[in-house]
């Protein structure tokens, strides 16, 4: 038998093919080969020419048949025979060697296995002998903390001494390209200790990693929300992730951490005020947004009134936003998506965390219900404001009361390798009593059913059923004008997803949802002694959002990526009662000419959307990439409101008969610069958007409990363009970001040939939420392991308003005022400093308890920002400032 050397093939790939090198005596064919086994014409040329070939017996090389003529130049025709069979001839010092080229590391591979003694010393990554070991195989695996077992996004794992290295998913998850071989990897997070592993690849396979807090070793406060190379190396255009640490360490309201508003800070996401619920990106208004808590959607993201998140910080992982469509699975607003991901509970060992504020205070367990394999975390948060509003002057403020409370449970069980099961729940509740009289109430409630699976190491299912619901109140207690009224939406999601990886560079995701709404818009119910109001029931609506999807993330090569999609809608209308209104008259109650009526289920419209996006990514160096994208989104229900922000009046409405639904277009183009080692960042990304079919109202339209809403509302196109600057500085004791946007939001109304459903003539104006300059600066300076400071500043035009620019005055009896075109003037202008000083407990190991105390004052400065400015009837205008003080805070966070 004619057993390869190991040693021999592994000098061997050092060598490369060298037919037609000159210094090599040229072999011929001394006879006619017809059909001729290779076994066969080697033994005869080694017997006559004294040449020597070396190839392995169960490679079947008797099975070869050759056919050459004489004088034909030996190995060249040898080496054609070879090669169709996935084989070649490599000549090395004079000896003439077949070998299956393209499997050559696996001879390696026999070469460790055999003779390297500390071999137990390498973990073995694959099974068997590599299939092609020229072409890389993906080494899947997770990064997670020891202790939690909570996956750590944003982790690296790098080859030593390579430029080879990936990151972390929001899953923890990794999946890094090799070519067989063996391998000395480094997995590292900020924080934790990092982890040299010696490798030995052979296959696909997998590795998990678990990394230990690094307690004493902290030497800096890294604000990063993922690795610090992933805003040049990201695939997604408009993708931002923040982790609960970045989070955390931004300056808070009232020492309460709100990982929404913690999104205004970077460039492109604002909001209209302090006070308001909601947030808007890239010029879009807030029911644009589609806001998700692990795949449940959340129609109102704070308490209160905008001042506290509506998620407690100790169950959030990370924060993830799309400004844009996102990738195809993501459908249903065409502004932005975001989504809190949730965190699992500890599935080691039992723990207690939880936070006391002065006017709110949070707790929170997570443990094991069967260790490492099924854990749960619960967390409840309540408010206690009262107190303060009882030291207030206004009589209005001193007499109203104030509160909320949430709990959120997650529980994760593992059935085994390939299966994994979660269950999430989520209930909040706000209440507000102004003076006494009104109360103002919002519930939500949230229920999650997940199932994972992995049919193989490359395949894999999620499963998800979702039930949401959202209720809005306002209860008047005054004797003789009591009433209630109330709106809602509540949704079940049905949602499979499937991902598929094909090799390293190449991963498939697609997948199917169905999404049934029923809408409550509006019952208003007077009270018992109130005679002189009658009730009013708004007809119910529901409705179905279904949709297929697929997206492709590719690397066409190592620099150049491209992930597309295409995302298929169908929106059915259900049941309700419609108007039909004359065409050659103004939508009006006096020009509906027939009312239609359709049964619950039955069908009354059907809307039909193709949504295709596409992200280019090009890294024009390691360190920095030029990254291009266009999204298409449909969105089939909109926000009723005639407010900037959320409030207790606005409510949701379907897509229907009159109503059609919204559509946008945005482009964005974008560079990515990192410097000196990572530890500058800069980047600068514009974007273009076009909506079609923006909702808005008439003048004097009447929006609240309107039987002929369709009457009273238009629609139009929008268009939103801008540039978005981002410098960061990613270490040392300073850190910290500048964020700088330019852009500009704004609506026309001109499709209707009659004026009553014409807005300003016609022409484009500035939507509620355009502010065309909007600074943010964000600085964590760390004195020492202990002490920190952290500095917010914020700054961005007023926002548009309509204003009286003349009135009739008859007398003293009657004024009447004549308004601006809408939104053509401006409040002033927005700035804000926050600071806020962090002081952590001692750096022992063994401490029983791990706390920290936070103070921070929000307003620093006392600027009393304008909300908006108000006219009484005579004309006389009054600006309100919700807050025009500033706010100091102690809270003391522990963990045991």
């Amino acid at each position: 038998m004619r057993k390869l050397l190991p040693l021999l093939f592994y000098f061997f790939i050092q060598t490369t093919i060298i037919f037609g090198q000159t210094g090599i005596e040229k072999i011929t064919f001394d006879q006619d080969y017809k059909d001729t086994p290779l076994s066969e014409v080697l033994l005869n040329l080694e017997s006559k020419k004294g040449a020597q070939f070396f190839y392995k017996d169960d490679w079947g090389i008797e099975a070869f048949l050759l056919n050459g003529e004489k004088g034909q130049d030996a190995l060249i025709g040898i080496n054609d025979l070879l090669e169709t069979y996935g084989y070649s001839l490599i000549e090395y010092k004079g000896l003439f060697v077949i070998v299956n080229q393209e499997g050559l590391e696996s001879y390696q591979y026999e070469f460790w296995e055999e003779n390297d003694i500390n071999l137990d010393q390498y973990k073995i990554i694959g099974s068997g002998k590599p299939e092609n070991s020229n072409l890389p195989v993906v080494v899947k695996g997770s990064i997670k903390d020891a202790s939690e077992g909570e996956p750590l996004i944003g982790a690296s794992i790098q080859v030593l001494d390579s430029s080879q290295g990936v990151v972390t998913d929001i899953d923890g998850n990794f999946e890094l390209p090799l070519v067989p071989g063996k391998y000395k990897l480094m997995a590292q997070y900020a924080g934790y200790e990092a982890q040299s592993i010696p490798v030995q690849v052979i296959n696909e396979g997998e590795l998990e990693v678990e990394l230990f807090n690094q307690t004493l070793k902290l030497e800096e406060v890294t604000i990063s929300a993922r690795s610090q190379e992933i805003t040049v190396s990201e695939k997604i255009a408009g993708r931002e992730i923040l982790d609960i640490a970045v989070i955390k360490s931004l300056p808070t309201f009232m020492g309460e951490v709100d990982p929404v508003k913690s999104l205004i800070s970077l460039p492109g996401v604002s909001s209209v005020g302090e006070g308001t619920a909601g947030f808007n990106v890239r010029g879009g208004d807030p029911g644009q947004n589609l806001l998700m808590m692990d795949e449940a959607i959340i129609y109102n993201s704070s308490h209160l009134f905008g001042f506290f998140g509506a998620f407690s910080p100790d169950m959030i992982r990370d924060v993830e936003l799309y400004k844009g469509g996102g990738p195809a699975n993501y459908g249903g607003r065409v502004s932005s998506v975001l989504n809190v991901n949730l965190r699992n509970g500890n599935a080691k060992e039992y723990e207690v965390a939880g936070g006391i504020g002065l006017i709110s205070s949070r707790l929170s367990l997570e443990g094991p219900l069967n260790k490492d394999k099924t854990s749960f975390i619960l967390s409840g948060r309540t408010s206690y404001p009262n107190w303060m509003l009882k030291q207030m002057k206004d009589p209005d403020l001193y007499q109203s009361a104030a509160g909320f409370y949430d709990v959120n449970l997650k529980v994760n069980h593992t059935i085994d390798e390939n299966n994994v099961l979660t269950f999430s729940g989520y209930l909040s509740d706000d209440n507000f009593e102004f003076a006494s009289d009104t109360a103002y109430v919002w519930k939500t409630k949230a229920a999650i059913a997940k199932w994972s699976h992995r049919f193989n190491s490359n395949f894999l299912m999620q499963t998800n059923f979702v039930v949401s619901d959202y209720k809005s109140n306002i209860e008047n207690n005054q004797e003789n004008f009591g009433f209630d009224y109330t709106s809602g939406i509540k949704n079940y999601q049905g949602k499979i997803d499937f991902s598929y990886s094909i090799g390293a560079a190449h991963k498939l995701d697609f997948g199917i949802s169905s999404l049934h709404y029923s809408f409550d818009n509006g019952t208003f119910e007077p009270g018992v002694q109130n005679s002189n109001a009658e009730a009013i029931y708004i007809p119910q609506e529901s409705a179905l959002e279904s949709a297929v999807y697929f997206n492709d993330e590719f690397s066409i090569s190592p620099k150049v990526s491209l992930v597309y999609g295409l995302r298929v809608s169908n929106y059915l209308t259900l049941g309700g009662t419609y108007y039909e209104f004359d065409p050659n008259s103004p939508k009006s109650p006096s020009s509906i000419i027939d009312t239609l009526t359709y049964q619950n289920g039955e069908v009354a419209k059907t809307n039909f959307g193709i949504e295709p996006r596409v992200s280019f990514r090009w890294l024009i160096t390691p360190s920095s990439s030029f990254k291009a994208s266009y999204y298409r989104t449909n969105q089939y229900i909109h926000l009723i409101s005639n407010t900037a922000a959320i409030s207790p009046v606005n409510y949701w409405k379907s897509s229907g008969y009159n109503l059609d639904p919204s559509i946008s277009d945005q482009y964005t183009l974008g560079l990515f610069k990192n410097w000196n080692d990572n530890l500058f960042e800069i980047s600068v990304e514009g974007y273009y958007k076009w909506i079609q079919n923006v909702v808005d109202y008439k003048n004097a339209a009447t929006i609240l409990l309107n039987e002929t809403l369709d009457a009273d509302l238009v629609q139009g196109k929008g268009k939103a363009y801008g540039v978005e600057f981002m410098l960061r500085k990613n270490r040392g004791k300073l850190t910290g970001w500048l964020g700088y946007t330019y852009s500009r939001s704004l609506r026309q109304f001109n499709e209707s040939p009659f004026d009553e459903e014409i807005i300003n003539e016609g022409v484009f104006f500035p939507s509620n939420y355009d502010k065309p300059h909007d600074v943010s600066v964000v600085m964590n300076y760390k004195f020492s392991r202990r002490f920190s400071m952290n500095m917010n500043f914020a700054y961005s035009t007023g926002r548009p308003i309509t204003v009286p620019v003349s009135k009739f005055q008859y007398e003293d009896f009657l004024s009447i005022l004549n308004y601006s075109d809408r939104n053509q003037y401006r409040v002033p202008d927005y700035h804000r400093m926050d600071l806020a000083f962090t002081l952590k407990s001692g750096l022992k190991k063994d401490k029983k308890v791990d706390g920290e105390w936070v103070f921070s004052v929000y307003n620093v400065y006392s600027r009393r920002n304008p909300f908006s400015v108000y006219f009484t009837q005579r004309g006389n205008a009054f600006q309100l400032s919700v807050l025009g003080s500033a706010f100091p805070s102690i809270s003391y966070n522990f963990k045991l």
